[in-house]
């Protein structure tokens, strides 16, 4: 059981509570949602490997690493998808923004 002082936890993660969250890797990230670089949890850094397995929540704001899914899955109460239906297309959009906010 993961405490609730955990320092991972220290983070702004409370909007992932009850999130609906696909599986996925290291390689499909780095080729999709060039923004999402490192764990929202423990800041380990996504590599482009299809064998390192991370997690992405619907709206793709943020990945999270085997390791931190495992140890707060019960804690967030997140509802598993299948990884087919991850809408990569959502990741222009955030990119659009994030690229205009680094302009001003």
């Amino acid at each position: 059981m993961i405490d609730k002082n955990d320092w991972r936890l220290l983070n702004d993660v409370d909007n992932l509570r009850g999130a609906y969250i696909n599986p996925t890797d290291g390689e499909e990230i780095c080729q999709n949602a060039k923004h999402l670089d490192h764990c929202v949890f423990c800041y380990d850094t996504v590599n482009n490997d299809r064998h390192q397995f991370w997690y992405v929540p619907e709206n793709i704001s943020c990945c999270i690493c085997e390791s931190c899914f495992k140890d707060f899955n019960e804690m967030f109460k997140w509802r598993l998808l299948d990884g087919y239906d991850i809408e990569w297309t959502l990741k222009d959009t955030i990119d659009t923004f994030i690229q205009k906010d680094q302009n001003t």
